[in-house]
C-alpha cells in the first residue's frame, strides 16, 4: 500500500469502524504471511496455507481500496 493510501485509510478508519477492521485484518495477515514465508520452501502445508493467506490478504486490500476509491469519488 502506498504511504499516500495508507494515511489515508488511517485518517478515514477513526470514523469508519469497518474500514479499521478490514485495515487492522489486512496488518495481521501480514504478519503472517511474512512468518510464512520464511517456512513455505521447509513445508507443503506452510506453501498452502501461505497462499490461502496471500489470497485471503489480496481480497482485504481490494475492500480496502474500494472504499478509498468511494471517498475520492464523493470528495
Amino acid at each position: 500500500m502506498e504511504k499516500r493510501d495508507e494515511e489515508l485509510v488511517l485518517h478515514l478508519a477513526e470514523n469508519d469502524s469497518h474500514l479499521r477492521e478490514l485495515y487492522e485484518e489486512h496488518l495481521e495477515l501480514e504478519k503472517e504471511v511474512e512468518k510464512l514465508e520464511r517456512y513455505a520452501a521447509y513445508s507443503s502445508s506452510a506453501a498452502l496455507r501461505h497462499k490461502q493467506l496471500k489470497k485471503e490478504k489480496l481480497r482485504g486490500m481490494d475492500a480496502i481500496m474500494s472504499i478509498l476509491h468511494e471517498h475520492r469519488v464523493s470528495c
